[in-house]
This record gives structure tokens, C-alpha cells and sequence, in this order.
């Protein structure tokens, strides 16, 4: 099964590897005329009427990021003559295997595409979601999501992005000074893209959401804190992700230290010399005359983010707190069991419930007894459910309330939690019995979404999936989700609410006291 990010077990095994080690297109004939021609500042594209949406791929949105160009900033795509095909997928940018990728994808270095799917219905003017696709900025591909849905239901337009990734996208070394964080640059070179194009597919340049889930809801709160993307878009969806996302001691693994994806620029520089050594290169220009095939092995080691920089100059979560970050509208939510599946690879046998205390001392030292009153093993399925509770509240969940609620003071914030225990899980393995109900990490993109070897959606899923898709649309276009008909949205604010997401009920709900976020914060 495909699903929208990698299989927790897979996600786990690439961390612990970074920290162990981190302290032009072909042209398609002129005379077919059957599918829709879009002229774009590089050439004209052909896409495709498919399924009452037309869709364009393979757009190259920058040039080839191969040779010299490794390791830099995204440069302009070439120009090309006659009518480039887009009725093709691009390349998935370079990753490991993993199950969020249909077997078979091809990967190339060369991979800065896009696709936009718009209604087939001619208009102008329309709204824009722009998504960044997850997978622990190491694997995930824009082309693997279906928004037809999406775009059909909301009368908008949507563009799907790929960005370099791990040790293509997010290296740094001491040569190459304060430059990192290059999938993040490609991210700010699709926006502008979108800024210079969309106009011409009937999308609105002045109407643009950025949106993403897991690491593209990361990617998407860190560009609202970015001078380099400011302006470049207007609204903001972060799902299953915040600026303050971060894990503690052994909630990764067992002997893995407290994580986060944000680092001085110095930290990742620093893995970027011991890669340069470990292969024998006394410089950059060395290492750029390795194959794509020879750094991959290596991509663990650079699932992080770069600050002190230009293009995020400082840490994420310091320009949320002094409210510094854009003030633009914010849709942010998360899954109520974020962590399950990280906790179930963990530890796939589950714990005792004598370990479950000695797991909350590794993680919060003297609070433990504090946190296992609050979440006693007892009150949940099993101690390895309660563990994942906790986890999820404590580096997920409430870190989305604490950004939520400093942004709520800039511009119009709406939180939710997504509660459907029956939804389809990104592994694509049923939850055991002894964690269940739950609901994982990156399962509420199923119900916007359809992909390649997907689930289906049951009739009641499907309900609420046309309930979230209404929801995520209004926002598209108005920065507000509510509408007529549906169940009111209230914006988070001093009351702490946040909209549960649930087959049997779409209702307020306190989010703060729901999870114990004052235990957190």
C-alpha cells in the first residue's frame, strides 16, 4: 500500500542513523490539440483532461540541480521551444526505498517538477494551495497526491511540489559557508514560480495557501518565519507538524537522545566535514563529482533544518514566541495518536508496565512522577498506548496549541484534532488491538487526498472526509473555514478551542485541558 509519509519503522531507522552520525523534458507534437495548452514563462506545457480535472506534471519550476549545480540555490528552469509534455509525472527526487512510494517510482538528482491540477471548467482568479509533501525530509514526492478531490470540491487550484531531499537537499559544509537548507530553497522557488505562472493555469498569484503535513508542515511554518518567502503566500496549513515539534530522550528509539529538526547551521556544517572525510574528499568540488548513487547511502545523516542563516535566520520557534513570523491566517491541527506507530517501532513488543515508569524517567528526568499521574498507565489499552499518548501530546499536540496560541494574536488561528480510530495508517498496517483506538501520524491526509496502490475510503470516512475537504477549501479561499451548513470552527484564542474530526461527531473541543498541554508548557 502507498501511503502519504514512510512507514514509522523506516522513519526510526534513518534517525538513528543521522544521529549516530550527526553530534529539460521531452516535447510533445505540435498538432495534438486534445488536451489543454498553458503557456508558461519558460515555454508552453500539454496536460491532460482526466477525471474531471486537468492536470500538467513534470513542470520543471528550476533548472537541473546536477554537476556545479549540487549544493546550490535553485537556479531559473531553461526555456524550451515548441509544447513540452506534461502528461507525465517528474522524477521523485532522490530518497531510500520507502512504503509512501509506489515500487517502480523513478528518481533522478534532476527532480525540481511540479504539477497543477485545476478544474476543467475554465475561470481565473482562483485560489491556490500550494503542498510540500512529508517524509522526514529524506523521502516523499508531490506526484504521489491526488488533490482532484480537492480542486473539484472547492473550485481551486492545486500545485504539488518536489524538493531535494536529505543529503541532496538539506547539506551543509564549512566551504560552502552560510549556504544549506537547499530543499528549502526549492520550496521558496516554487512559490515564486507560482507567483510568476499560475495566472495562466486560472490560479490567483495574490491568493496563495502553502500547506503540508509531517515534514511539509515544518517546511511550512519555517517559511512563515523566512524573509526570503515572505509575501510569496498568504494562508497556512501545518498538519501533523508545528515549529516546535520535538521529541524527548528514547521517544525515537531506545538510547536516542531528545530530538528536534531545527540546528545552527554550525551543527550541520560540521556533518557535512565528517561525510567530506569519511569519503576521502578534501572539498566540496570532490564531493560533487561523486555519483547521486554514492551520497545516498549518506542521506540519513541530514533530516534537519539550518538557522542563522538568511534564509531562516534565526530558530522557528524563538520568531513564534516573539511573534515575529508572518501574519497570515493559520489552519494547524493534528491526529490524536501521532506517535503510536513511532512507539509501536520502537518497541514492537511493547513494555512492561515496570518499564513504562523508567521510559518517562529517560524522557523527562525528575517530572515523571508528575506525568505518570497525569497519564497512569492504568487508563489506557496497555502501557505501551499510554507511552504513545504521551508522547503524542507531549511532542506534537500541544507544541501545535503553544505555536497556535502565539499566532492567534497576529491573525485569524483554527486548531484541530483529527480522531477517526478507523482511518487508514501511512504504513498501511492495521493497529494492534493492544494500542487501539487510535489514530495515526498523517492519517487525515487520506481524507484530502487519493494515492497511487491507496485505501479506499469506507461510506462513513468518506462523509467526513467531505467535511474536512470543505473545511481545508473555504480556508483556501477566504482564510476562514467555516461556511453554511457546517458545524462552526471556533478560532483558537484564550478559550483553547480546537475542532475534534471524528465519523460520529464534529464538535468544539477544549484543546489545552483535552491534553494536557498546561502540564506541557
Amino acid at each position: 500500500m502507498t501511503g502519504r509519509t514512510p512507514a514509522p519503522a523506516a522513519i526510526l531507522a534513518l534517525l538513528a542513523t543521522a544521529w549516530t552520525l550527526v553530534a529539460g523534458g521531452t516535447t510533445a507534437h505540435a498538432d495534438d490539440i486534445s488536451d489543454p495548452v498553458v503557456v508558461t514563462a519558460s515555454g508552453k506545457v500539454q496536460g491532460k483532461n482526466q477525471n474531471g480535472v486537468r492536470r500538467f506534471r513534470g513542470i520543471p519550476y528550476a533548472a537541473s540541480p546536477t554537476g556545479e549545480g549540487r549544493w546550490q540555490p535553485p537556479r531559473p528552469a531553461s526555456s524550451w521551444t515548441g509544447i513540452r509534455d506534461a502528461t507525465k509525472a517528474g522524477p521523485a527526487c532522490m530518497q531510500p526505498e520507502a512504503p509512501d512510494m509506489p515500487k517502480g517510482t523513478p528518481q533522478s538528482e534532476d527532480c525540481l517538477t511540479l504539477e497543477v491540477t485545476t478544474p476543467v471548467r475554465p475561470g481565473k482568479g482562483r485560489p491556490v494551495m500550494v503542498w510540500v509533501p512529508g517524509g522526514g525530509f529524506i523521502t516523499g514526492a508531490g506526484s504521489i497526491y491526488d488533490p482532484a478531490r480537492l480542486v473539484k470540491a472547492g473550485d481551486i487550484v492545486v500545485v504539488t511540489v518536489n524538493y531535494r531531499l536529505g543529503v541532496f537537499g538539506f547539506f551543509a559544509h564549512p566551504e560552502l559557508g552560510e549556504a544549506g537548507n537547499f530543499g528549502l530553497q526549492d520550496q521558496v522557488a516554487a512559490l515564486r514560480w507560482v507567483r510568476a505562472n499560475i495566472a495562466a493555469f486560472g490560479g490567483d498569484p495574490g491568493q496563495v495557501t502553502l500547506a503540508g503535513a509531517s515534514a511539509g508542515a515544518m517546511s511550512t511554518c519555517t517559511l512563515m518565519t523566512s524573509p526570503a518567502a515572505r509575501g510569496l503566500f498568504h494562508r497556512a496549513i501545518v498538519q501533523s507538524g508545528s515549529c516546535r515539534t520535538s521529541h524527548p530522550a528514547g521517544a525515537m528509539g531506545t538510547g536516542m537522545p531528545a530530538l528536534s529538526s531545527w540546528h545552527p547551521i554550525g551543527t550541520i556544517r560540521r556533518a557535512g566535514q565528517a561525510l567530506a572525510e569519511q569519503l576521502d574528499c578534501a572539498d566540496v568540488a570532490c564531493l560533487r563529482r561523486k555519483s547521486a548513487g554514492e551520497l545516498l547511502p549518506h542521506t540519513a545523516r541530514f533530516p534537519l533544518l539550518a538557522y542563522g542563516t538568511s534564509l531562516v535566520p534565526q530558530e522557528p520557534a524563538e520568531v513564534f514566541a516573539a511573534g515575529k513570523q508572518a501574519a497570515i491566517p493559520l489552519l494547524q491541527g493534528n491526529t490524536r495518536d501521532e506517535h503510536v506507530e513511532f512507539t509501536l517501532a520502537v518497541h514492537p513488543h511493547g513494555i512492561t508496565a515496570r518499564q513504562y515508569p523508567a521510559m518517562l524517567t529517560t524522557a523527562f528526568g525528575a517530572a515523571a512522577p508528575r506525568v505518570e499521574r497525569r497519564y497512569p498507565a492504568r487508563r489506557f489499552p496497555s502501557p505501551i498506548a499510554a507511552a504513545s499518548r504521551v508522547f503524542s501530546d507531549s511532542g506534537w499536540i500541544c507544541p501545535s496549541w503553544k505555536s497556535g496560541r502565539e499566532h492567534a494574536g497576529k491573525a485569524r488561528t483554527y486548531a484541530y484534532v483529527f480522531t477517526d480510530p478507523s482511518a487508514p495508517t501511512p504504513s498501511g498496517q492495521p493497529l494492534p488491538a493492544h494500542v487501539r483506538p487510535a489514530t495515526a501520524h498523517g492519517a487525515e491526509t487520506f481524507y484530502l487526498f487519493d494515492f497511487p496502490d491507496g485505501p479506499g475510503l469506507t461510506a462513513d470516512q468518506r462523509r467526513l472526509a467531505d467535511r474536512i475537504v470543505g473545511y481545508w477549501t473555504r480556508f483556501v479561499r477566504t482564510g476562514d473555514p467555516n461556511g453554511a451548513g457546517s458545524t462552526t470552527w471556533p478560532r483558537l484564542d484564550a478559550a483553547d478551542r480546537a475542532l475534534n474530526l471524528a465519523p460520529e461527531s464534529v464538535r468544539p473541543i477544549n484543546m489545552k485541558n483535552a491534553h494536557h498541554c498546561g502540564l506541557w508548557f
